[in-house]
């Protein structure tokens, strides 16, 4: 399956293994909450589908590559402890507490929140020395004397021995109490992850253009050759941070990244001419609904690979927008609930110590439950707009103290002040979106080719159909309506041909 139906099906399964019923018991026995064991080629995403599993249903995530512990730091280490048995005394060899054990109580500690998923990467490639353990705990959750806690699901993930020299086979007696998935790379799956997640749109246009370049690891002449999903999104990152600083990304280190040297060459010369393309286009104002007439013609005549390549740069700065505005939008509405909170304490000097140590709690991520964001991806970005909105308020309620004004006031007012400037940023982007719609068709056509991937890669957006469901976006959904429209024809016709193709093979 592909990566997407592997997060679905463990969501499925925390979820039904978390289910209590009436008397507060767990519908699926902890004996019978069996691990579930992903196997899959290296960089696919697996490490990143579960954590995000985590995320959406806002439990705790633990995550430990199994290879990198010994038999004494995931058993605990022996010491002898005293115990009378039938009115002797015995020395006792007993275990301190397993490191990845301790990790999870720790979380718990540390977020309030009881349940979790415990992540154990290479589970197949553990030392010899560890290997009875590990067994023991995959089946009875049990590490030495010390076991995972109710409410804690072991997911695992492993190499096939073809990818890992160091990987082994399960005993089959062992996967007849697992739940086994095989992974599988899909390029169509994670280009819809990669919009999302603001994958530079060099990168998902190239691979639009040419999906075989996607992933593959085989041995080549001079060593392993190796194009991963991984290895396309931290590339991405790190091309997006040399933009920022200035810098201009050579084909070396495209290459310490794609680790193909067909495929990083190819990849930088379509950068150099995506770089280009970015200083002919400019995306700003057409998103700004001003864009010149010279650039409606050049678009017009441009070939079909350009075309697309400067829809990829259209798309990229409208999510940018719409998930910069969600971002602060989310962390808006934290501040709101947490100077609800404040309120009581927003009275003289104190005020300033309430505010410190409320922003400290954020900062800690010790006070997770109002760090869950709506339907916004990013959470650090969320906790970042927090943090600022609420040093600004701070700053505010500092002024106010040293003038012997009311601090809640002044506080409510800084904090009106912040709602009203997003306000302002929130129209710009929603606007954005009607405006880039009504370039592209009037450039394009409303069913051309080019107006069909923005609203299609658009619709894979959670984020923006968020936005679009909460403050509405002419354009999109007109141009969505016709997507769904067109999608169910075309379904129509391909069944009239089964049809077709059905009568003629009776007739013959």
């Amino acid at each position: 399956m592909n990566i997407q139906q592997a997060k679905e099906q463990i969501q499925g399964a925390v979820r039904a293994y978390l289910s209590k019923d009436e008397r507060g018991l767990f519908r699926v026995p902890r004996r019978m909450q069996r691990p579930i064991v992903m196997f899959g080629p290296p960089g696919v995403g697996k490490t990143a589908i579960v954590s995000q599993v985590a995320q959406a249903m806002g439990i705790n995530f633990v995550s430990y590559s199994i290879t990198h512990h010994t038999r004494q730091s995931a058993l605990g280490l022996p010491y002898i402890s005293q115990e009378e048995f039938d009115g002797r005394d015995y020395s006792v060899s007993d275990y301190t507490m397993s490191e990845i054990i301790a990790s999870v109580h720790r979380a718990r500690r540390e977020s309030g929140v009881d349940e979790g998923i415990l992540f154990l990467d290479e589970v197949n490639c553990v030392s010899e020395t560890l290997a009875p353990a590990m067994l023991q705990f995959l089946q009875f959750k049990t590490f030495g004397m010390h076991e995972l806690p109710d409410g804690w699901i072991i997911v695992c993930a492993g190499n096939p021995p073809e990818y890992n020299r160091a990987a082994r086979e399960f005993d089959p007696a062992l996967l007849d109490r697992m739940r086994r998935i095989d992974v599988e790379p899909d390029v169509a799956v994670w280009q819809n992850y990669a919009v999302a997640a603001g994958v530079h749109p060099a990168v998902t246009t190239y691979l639009d253009a040419k999906p075989g370049a996607f992933y593959h690891v085989r041995a080549g002449a001079t060593g392993t050759v190796l194009v991963t999903a991984r290895g396309w999104e931290d590339l991405s990152r790190i091309i997006c941070a040399y933009e920022a600083e200035g810098l201009a990304p050579d084909v070396q280190l495209v290459r310490q990244y794609l680790q193909d040297d067909q495929v990083a060459n190819e990849f930088f010369a379509y950068l150099e001419l995506f770089r280009k393309y970015q200083d002919d286009y400019q995306v700003a104002r057409i998103l700004n609904g001003n864009a010149p007439n010279e650039i409606s013609a050049r678009a017009t005549e441009a070939r079909f690979d350009e075309r697309v390549a400067f829809v990829g740069l259209l798309l990229d700065a409208v999510l940018s927008r719409i998930h910069a505005t969600m971002e602060r939008d989310e962390a808006l509405h934290l501040v709101r609930s947490d100077l609800i909170a404040l309120k009581p304490e927003l009275v003289g000097e104190r005020a300033l110590d309430s505010i410190r140590y409320r922003i400290g709690r954020v900062r800690n991520a010790s006070d997770v439950s109002g760090d869950a964001a709506k339907g916004v991806a990013d959470r650090d970005a969320v906790r970042a707009e927090r943090l600022s909105a609420l040093s600004q308020i701070q700053a505010g309620v500092m002024a106010a103290v040293a003038a012997e004004l009311d601090c809640f006031d002044t506080a409510k007012s800084t904090f009106n002040g912040l709602v009203n400037a997003h306000e302002s940023q929130l129209d710009s982007a929603m606007d954005a979106i009607d405006n880039t719609f009504r370039f592209l068709d009037s450039t394009f056509g409303e069913t051309s080719q080019e107006t069909l991937i923005m609203v299609t890669k658009l619709s894979a957006d959670p984020v923006l159909v968020a936005a679009v469901a909460n403050y509405g976006s002419e354009q999109y959904l007109k141009h969505n309506k016709s997507l769904l429209l067109f999608e169910r024809n075309t379904e129509l016709l391909r069944q009239i041909e089964q049809l077709d193709e059905t009568e003629h093979e009776l007739d013959g």
